[in-house]
């Protein structure tokens, strides 16, 4: 027994009960539990409960042992003085300060079903990677979908707190913020950071002044990314290099080390110089991708945006000066979801969230239901357990329920394991 669990039990009524029989033989009535307190003081705050015939209104505080009080030495602390009523799990000595101040103890243990107790243990002592694993597939679709559904909007939540530093930084350009989220997301993780620090480096607004200009927007982000700080023998990278000269020393310009790019651990149509040619051609769109936005475009809209091609130098190259096979290099379908997924759908959200802009949160949600499910490690887990994401929504919510709940073990602030111990 842990107090954790008891928390739960009390916060969802696991124990399937509203009036109970005091340690003094009283009739107690929970007409409120009242408020959970995750901070210091009182577990619930704002309870009410009607002991025989008087209703009483105040704190309530949850321990596995009575005894535990003078453990955590409450007595001490006058924050403890306003309990309306004391839980326990087992009751085993009278307290001073309960008789003084006249509070009912309730011992939950007759309450709590063994079964219970044996579906939290089989769940936290679990060695599955999804700790409920053997059970899970027992939840109602209904309960899995609504669960699932919430977890989308916490994980966008955390995504727009990232974006609200982007914001800042940018002194609330939309324009600028987008921009770089657009940017590290390029870098699909191994080079998020580089990319990043990149568009940190290189203002959207100065590239938009070349927005006619092919040669200087590629010029401009590969000399600012450190690529061209080097001797060549093709034509197409010494006209970048004389070109990035010029505009280096007109807006004073900073080069990155070529040393923060990784290409090892990747496949070359994957190499940041690939992706910084894609980018160019989305940069040199004629319109913002901030204004196409606002326009609410579909799936079939965004593809056509988004379907962009590298410079015809770099069909037959993925470095410079080094020759390669012949072949398109398109952004790529897996790469299209995850532009979607990880930059335009919680850009969306943060506009939605903080009101600067129409309400479109609706409209990012369903972007996330119109596209393929990830399939990745983590969502494989839930797939195997008969839990397949039938979208990018519910394999967003898988990634959340993974990284926040199940690889932390972390069930008694899950919804299934609440289902589970309900059902037991």
């Amino acid at each position: 027994m842990t107090e954790a669990l008891l928390h739960t039990i009390w916060k969802y009524k696991l124990h399937g009960q509203t009036k109970f029989t005091g340690t003094k033989n009283e009739t107690i009535h929970v007409v409120s539990i009242g408020d959970h307190n995750g901070d210091s003081g009182p577990d619930f705050f704002n309870s009410k409960i009607r002991v025989n015939d008087v209703l009483l209104a105040g704190n309530l505080e949850i321990h596995i042992k009575t005894s535990d009080w003078l453990k955590h030495k409450h007595q001490n602390n006058k924050a403890y003085n306003n309990l309306v009523l004391h839980v326990v799990y087992e009751h085993d000595t009278d307290l001073p300060q309960n008789e003084v101040f006249n509070v009912s103890v309730l011992e939950l243990k007759s309450y709590v079903k063994p079964a219970l107790l044996q579906q939290y243990h089989d769940i936290q002592f679990s060695k599955q990677v999804i700790p409920c694993g053997t059970s899970i597939a027992s939840v109602p679709d209904f309960n899995w979908k609504a669960w699932l559904d919430r977890l989308a909007v916490t994980r966008l939540e955390d995504k727009a707190g990232y974006i609200d530093h982007l914001f800042k930084f940018s002194k609330q350009d939309l324009d600028e913020t987008l921009y770089i989220l657009l940017c590290k997301n390029f870098g699909f993780k191994i080079n998020s950071d580089a990319l990043e620090l990149l568009a940190k480096s290189l203002p959207y607004r100065t590239l938009k002044k070349y927005a006619d200009n092919a040669l200087r927007v590629e010029a401009l982000l590969f000399g600012v990314a450190g690529f061209l700080d080097e001797p060549f023998e093709d034509a197409y990278p010494m006209l970048l290099q004389n070109e990035y000269e010029l505009l280096k020393n007109k807006h004073g310009l900073i080069s990155l080390k070529k040393e923060v790019w990784k290409f090892s651990k990747t496949r070359p149509v994957n190499f940041p110089t690939v992706r910084l040619s894609q980018l160019a051609s989305l940069i040199l769109k004629s319109r913002s991708l901030y204004h196409f936005l606002e326009s609410r475009p579909g799936i079939t809209e965004l593809k056509q945006f988004f379907n962009v091609e590298t410079h015809a130098y770099w069909r037959t190259h993925f470095t410079f000066d080094s020759l390669s096979e012949e072949s398109n290099k398109p952004l790529g379908d897996v790469a299209f979801n995850s532009i979607i997924i990880n930059t335009v759908v919680p850009f969306l959200f943060f506009i939605s969230k903080n009101s600067l802009g129409e309400v479109i949160s609706d409209y990012a949600l369903g972007l996330l239901t119109q596209l393929s499910p990830e399939v990745n490690r983590k969502t494989k887990e839930y797939s195997t357990l008969g839990m397949k994401a039938g979208n990018a929504l519910e394999s967003q919510a898988q990634i959340q329920l993974y990284d926040m709940l199940c690889s932390k073990k972390a069930c008694l602030h899950c919804n299934v394991a609440e289902f589970l111990l309900k059902n037991s």
